[in-house]
């Protein structure tokens, strides 16, 4: 039987690799293992054990933890060639985004990188990504092995079992290099702070607002139906009436709710790459043939300051608020 072997950096989104591991696990004839970096609690072994890790491979030397992206590589590396799995899967976390390429590059073998689905078909690992900014998709073929895959966030829901067994913890050993950066410390988002990766509703803002004021007319309206804010780069990257954590994009979030109202959004794919698994999209525009509106199951053409205030109004007596 071979090996499966999964890591990330948070235990959600472990959770989710795991999750993958186990779908392909049957047709490998492998089993699921994770790998966890640092302090390991009791608690995440339960967490690993109810997301189906049946071993855990701990790395708790703390020169991998503070040494950053290329220390994790090595440690990660020389675990894979320890155990002899077969594949690694990697969360595409900014973290797991930087180590999985130096862990395939010390493996010397085949590395496909944020991974929107994974299948074993005819024996082969298939791995399938976007590229040009998510306008065609790529399928990659994992001819060697052991092969690396990092996978995006929040593409498997993770499974999680109430009873599951606690899974046996395997201690790894490992003599890292001197780190070339050292991390000096982690800090926690503020409570409060929004997972747009996780909101149903989003109310997104573009460049049709036309100072930071006037986004109070789409904050009412996400109030109204209890959604969440995002907006496209320029709002947060160039103007900077946004933080970043509200930026949906290639370089920002990448979100499926089941609905996403553009709000003077033109659409270019830098922006769709991170919304266009929405389950249905509303834009409203002034320009007819502004990309988002293609990308729309329904479209407005008009002016967002006209009809923001009227269909808030609308929804109040709907809604009865």
């Amino acid at each position: 039987m071979t090996t499966i072997l999964t890591y990330s950096d948070t235990l959600q989104q472990a959770a989710e690799v795991l999750t993958l591991a186990k779908q392909l696990a049957p047709a490998l004839n492998a089993e699921a293992y994770a790998i966890h970096i640092g302090e390991l609690s009791q608690e995440a072994i339960s967490f690993y054990g109810q997301a189906g890790a049946k071993k855990i491979y701990h790395i708790e030397d703390g020169q991998v933890s503070k040494g950053g992206p290329a220390v994790a590589a090595e440690a990660l590396a020389d675990t894979v060639s320890r155990v002899g799995a077969e594949v690694l899967l990697v969360a595409a976390t900014r973290f797991g985004l930087e180590t999985a390429p130096r862990v395939a590059q010390r493996l010397s073998t085949g590395y496909a990188a944020e991974c929107f689905e994974v299948r074993v078909e005819e024996g082969s690992i298939v791995a399938y990504r976007g590229v040009l900014g998510g306008t065609y998709h790529a399928e990659v073929v994992m001819k060697k092995r052991p092969c690396v895959i990092s996978v995006q966030t929040g593409r498997y829901q993770p499974s999680l079992s109430g009873a599951a067994e606690t899974p046996q913890v395997e201690k790894i050993e490992v003599s890292p290099s001197a780190p070339s950066v050292e991390l000096i410390e982690v800090q926690q988002s503020e409570a409060g702070e929004v997972e747009l990766e996780k909101a149903e509703l989003i109310v997104s803002v573009g460049r049709g607002f036309k100072k930071k004021e006037d986004l109070a007319l789409a904050e009412e309206l996400a109030k109204v139906v209890g959604a969440e804010i995002g907006c496209s780069r320029p709002i947060a990257g160039d103007l900077k009436w946004l933080p970043e954590e509200r930026h949906i994009g290639l370089s920002g979030k990448r979100v499926r709710p089941k609905l996403y109202l553009a709000l003077g959004i033109s659409g270019q794919v830098q922006h769709l790459v991170g919304m266009r698994d929405s389950k249905t999209v509303i834009a409203i525009n002034t320009d007819p043939n502004a990309p988002i509106m293609q990308e729309s199951d329904y479209a407005v053409v008009g002016d967002l300051y006209k009809i923001i205030p009227l269909l808030t109004e609308k929804l109040k007596q709907t809604l009865g608020k």
